[in-house]
């Protein structure tokens, strides 16, 4: 089946990707983060997922929200699938405990306005 091409469905898809992954990482902290397999790839799933659904929304909502380095949340899967062996523990930290946090408030407005 193909994946929907539904922008309020695919922004569902990133909210729930992002508090995935910040509830299994409350509480951890970097060196926990870096020496689990399981949360490294934990990340790496949900920012694959991520990545995915913003290379759906269409270029004219994303125009609407040009503080999000969208070039970037949608290149990021490109990196994870082809380069993952070049996949810095440190970088995956900073990513998903600043800039996942950062794009949170912009989804949920985003859902908010396109449900309106």
């Amino acid at each position: 089946m193909p994946a929907s091409r539904n922008p309020l469905v695919r922004l569902h898809h990133i909210r729930d990707e992002i508090e995935g992954i910040s509830a299994a990482l409350r509480g951890i902290d970097h060196r926990i983060f870096v020496e689990s397999y399981v949360l490294r790839r934990a990340a790496e799933r949900a920012l694959l997922i991520i990545s995915e659904a913003a290379r759906s929304l269409p270029d004219d909502i994303i125009r609407r929200y040009p503080e999000i380095d969208w070039a970037g949340v949608r290149g990021l899967g490109n990196v994870l699938r082809h380069d993952y062996q070049m996949v810095d523990p440190d970088t995956l930290w900073e990513i998903v405990t600043r800039k996942v946090p950062e794009l949170a408030p912009v989804i949920a407005r985003m859902i908010r306005e396109l449900m309106t």
